[in-house]
This record gives C-alpha cells, structure tokens and sequence, in this order.
C-alpha cells in the first residue's frame, strides 16, 4: 500500500487512531517528556476529531489519506472558480483563475511537503473571500428575505471564518486582513458586521482559546527558536524577485535552506499580471466594471510580494519590526505564507489580462454581425488562454521531470515499520524510543512509547530503551550537500554498535538497538496542564453550544 508520506505529511496506524480524544487534549504525552500543543490545539484537536470520525466509520489511514488531498484538490478549484465566476462573471476566465490558484510553485510544494493544514486553508481562502466581499444582488429577492439574508450573513460567515481558521490560524490571519483591507478599499467597511462574525469564530474555538487566555499562554512555550528575530532572518528565504514571480524559493526540489536561482521564464506571469492595470480607464469613468476589484488585486499582490520575502531587501527593516512591535505577527515567523496574498492577486490578473488582450485584438476585426464577432472574440480567448496553459505547463516541467518529490512519489509502507511497531504495541512496559538523527513518518508512538529525535548518540538516557535509526525511505534525512548519502547512516549505526548497545538483527534495513541500562520511564506532568485541560474542556462545551445556536440562525427561516 502507498501513502502520501512525504515531508511533514502525518501517518497514523491503526492503534494510533483509535486512541485519539473525542475531547481536545492539551497535553501529548507521546512525544519526548510531554508537550504541550495549546498553541496549535485550533488545528489538532479538528484534525484529529475528524480522523477519530472517519476511523470510527471503519476507514483505515489508507483510505483517510486520500480523502484528505481529494478534499484539497476539490475545494480548492471549487473556491477558486467560484471567486473568479464572482469577478468576471464568465467560466472561461473562472476556470484560469482556479488553474493559476491551484497550480503554481507555491500550491504544489504545499502538497510535495504534505502541509494539510496550510493546503486545506490555502483550498478554502478564495471562498471565505469570496463570501465576505460578495454583495447580495444577483437575484431579486422579497423585503423579508432580504432582511433575513442580511441578518444571517455575518453569522455564516462568521462559520466559513471559524473553519478556515480550523485547517490554519495563519492563513486565516492573513485573509481577515484581505478583507478589512477590501472592504475600506471599496469604502463598504461595516465594522459591525466584521464583529459579528468574528465573535462566532472566537465563541466556536472557545476550546483552545479560553484555556490560552487564562493561563496566559503564548508563543514562548515553543522555545527561544519561536520567537527568535535571527531565526526570521535564517527563515526569510525567498527574495523579492521570487515572490514577485510568485516562484517559491525551495523549487523544485523543496529542500530548505538550498534557494535556487531565479527562472527568468516566471518574470512573465507579473509582467501579464500588472499589465492588466492599462486596461484601467485613467479618469472616473471606468473602461470595465472590474476597475476597482482589479486595482485591489494588483495592490494585494504587491503586499504579498513585499512581506513574503521577510526581511530581506528592499526594506526588509519594516518586516522585522512587525514581527518585534506587533502582537500575534510573530505567527509568520515563515514569510511564504505571504505567498497566499501574490496567489490571490495573480489568479484574477491573469485572466484580466488575457480576456482584455483578446478584446482588443477582435476590434481590429472589422465585421458587422454579432454572431461573427463573438466568435472572433472566442476563437481569440481560445488561442490565448492555450498558449497560456503551454506557457505555464512550461514553467512548472519540473514536476514532469521528476525534480519535485516529497508526495509526488508516494512511499509504500516497508514491513520492518510494521514489526517495529508491533513490537512496541506488545512491549507494556513505559520507554522513550530515541530516533537518531531524525523520524521518519512511518515511525510508531504512543503515550506508553514516547518519541524523541536527536542528533548524536549522548542524549541517551535511562528511560530509553530502544535506539533508532531510519530506512529514510524519501531520502531526505541523510543529506550531504542536500543529496542523499548513505555514509553518513552507516556511520551513525556503526557508532551506536561501538557503544555497546545491543543490535535487534530481526530488522535488516531498519536498525534497531537497545539500551542494556534501561530503566522503566517515570513521566512528570507540570501542574499547569490540568488546569489548561479543564479550561479546554469547558471551552469545548461553549464551542459546541455555539455551533448548535449558529446552525439554528443560519438554518431557521
């Protein structure tokens, strides 16, 4: 069986889904000595109540895998197309708006990296905006419905907002500042109606926000490395030539820290996009009704292109400063997430673009029929939007290739993975088992067998007993000048031997040792976490109430 096991992708045996928490658990005691995950709990506790869910209906991980890209990949051109259909009010130009959204650099290397969380947000973005910006006059409506449309509005969106922020806070972040940022824009900001919505975001992820108010937790408990300003810097890869392009900095062979070359073919698609800006009438009577929706696209896509880079130049400065001066901006310690803002922008210019080219081109065709005009203008978009997708199937070759890995190349289970972690599901007794130097996705744990990772051989202690070193099935833990090398795995093997520890030969590819001096694992939990577990707990019941009561609004005629 193969699996989208690549990057940071999750996999869950059997055992390891059917112990998860039908309730949000603040505290994991399967990983290392016990961490706390609060401040990621507005994505994990969704997650994995939604695997919980689906395993509980019988679905094996196989099959929960799958959905979970399927879902990607459906409403993420469902959302995009519908943004466009919204802007342009025409399928053709929709549908370029969900190709350019769906597939770029940015897009692909969430999926090659197995980010879920970021993919699921980045699918469902267009359509939160969509909702919030989108005014309600398509259709004729009576005086009751309207006033029951307008009423119902910020409390659905206020839902579509809550489960944005659900797949990723971040991104979610970001595109609440789209929205505030359209709505003054167009000079149609009701702040009431922001408000609405945001308190039944916050009222339905009162299950992670009330216990991190009132215990006062924040970034901090993730270490110095968090909240570190020359870790943004280290983390500021892209430069704003990339950004512009919108060319992620790691492709294709997504590989961090090794930033490549600018590809001087990707220069195109900013040059196609901001020259959408000189079909734009130059005085107050506009040459398209898309005049200001266009304008604010190419503005978004400027200010994606400039925060995406970090603090690099040109006034990389501003960035750093945001991150020092203003609250909850250390989220975006990783500027690509800015890339969100460029994709965005680029998927209504493009089109723009190419429909206004082709517009131009079909005056110069002096015909007076209608019906033959049409066609000229038709046959034109046709041509134009196919040298287009030759163009962009160009620019990302690098997938056909075979440059771009990580999920593209699903990973099928090795056997060794499954012993292991029957082993370790018959092994009762408490242990750390330590992965030297890093896991890899196949790799078992549990709360009776935490996991740990390290990168030399001291850190073994007492309470481990078995020492790991990967297959590295992907090819991307032993790296030597970001290439695989298998000396550098022989070595840590041959290290841990020389040590006295004692090698299981039942297991040929994956090397396993145990530790003579083993002792039975004591745990310690701190005793702020039952105070931060009963908040969750109330704060889940509140989130729940309030689901019930927005469903009733929403639904109620």
């Amino acid at each position: 069986m193969w699996y989208f096991a690549g990057g940071d992708a999750g996999f869950y045996f059997a055992e390891q889904l059917q112990r998860l928490s039908w309730l949000p658990v603040s505290w994991h005691s399967e990983f290392g000595f016990g961490v706390s995950t609060l401040v990621r709990m507005w994505f994990d506790y969704p997650y994995q109540l939604f695997l919980k869910l689906l395993s509980s209906f019988g679905f094996s991980w196989f099959i929960i895998d799958k959905v979970l890209w399927l879902v990607v990949l459906v409403l993420g051109t469902y959302s995009s197309y519908t943004l466009g259909k919204y802007i342009f009010e025409k399928k053709l130009p929709a549908a370029f708006t969900s190709l350019v959204y769906m597939i770029n650099t940015y897009s692909l290397l969430l999926f090659a990296g197995g980010q879920i969380g970021v993919a699921l947000a980045y699918a469902f973005a267009p359509f939160v905006l969509l909702k919030f910006i989108q005014k309600n006059n398509q259709q004729p409506r009576t005086s009751n419905q309207e006033l029951t449309t307008r009423n119902q509005e910020p409390i659905t969106n206020g839902l579509y907002l809550a489960l944005l922020i659900a797949f990723d806070l971040r991104l979610a972040c970001l595109l609440l500042g789209v929205i505030i940022l359209y709505r003054i824009f167009t000079k149609t900001f009701h702040f009431l109606k922001i408000g609405i919505s945001l308190l039944v975001a916050v009222l339905i992820h009162s299950f992670w926000i009330l216990p991190t108010v009132l215990t006062r937790t924040g970034p901090s408990v993730m270490g110095e490395d968090f909240t570190n300003p020359g870790m943004l810097k280290f983390l500021s890869v892209a430069d704003f030539s990339h950004a512009l392009s919108l060319l992620h900095p790691n492709w294709p062979e997504n590989l961090f820290g090794k930033v490549y070359f600018l590809q001087s073919e990707f220069l195109i698609l900013p040059i196609l996009a901001f020259v959408s800006l000189l079909f734009l009438s130059k005085n107050h009577e506009p040459r398209t009704k898309n005049q200001e929706p266009i304008l604010f696209f190419a503005l978004l896509a400027l200010i994606g292109a400039f925060f995406a880079k970090g603090t690099q130049a040109p006034f990389g400065g501003i960035f750093l400063w945001c991150f020092q001066n203003i609250p909850g901006f250390i989220m975006f310690r990783d500027p690509t997430k800015f890339y969100l803002f460029i994709a965005l922008g680029y998927s209504i210019l493009v089109p723009f673009t190419i429909e206004q080219i082709a517009n131009i081109m079909s005056i110069k065709y002096q015909v007076s029929s209608i019906k033959y005009k049409n066609k000229i203008r038709n046959t034109l978009y046709f041509i134009l939007y196919t040298l287009f997708v030759v163009f962009w199937l160009f620019t990302l070759r690098a997938v056909f290739t075979g440059e771009v890995k990580g999920n593209f190349y699903p990973l099928r289970l090795p056997q060794e993975y499954v012993s292991l972690k029957n082993q370790l599901v018959t092994d009762v007794i408490p242990s750390r088992t330590l992965w030297i130097p890093n896991k890899e996705n196949f790799a078992y744990y549990s709360d009776v067998h935490p996991i740990m990772t390290s990168t030399a051989a001291a850190s073994i202690d007492s309470s481990i007993k078995y020492i790991i070193v990967p297959v590295d099935v992907n090819r991307s833990i032993f790296l030597n000048d970001y290439k695989y090398d298998s000396v550098m795995r022989n070595n840590i093997i041959e290290e841990l031997s020389n040590k006295g520890l004692l090698r299981d030969e039942r297991f040929q590819n994956l090397a396993v040792f145990e530790n003579p001096q083993f002792q039975e694992m004591k745990i310690t939990i701190p005793d702020i976490v039952s105070v931060q577990q009963n908040y969750a707990n109330i704060g889940v019941i509140i989130s729940a109430v309030a689901l019930v009561v927005v469903f009733i609004l929403i639904l109620w005629p």
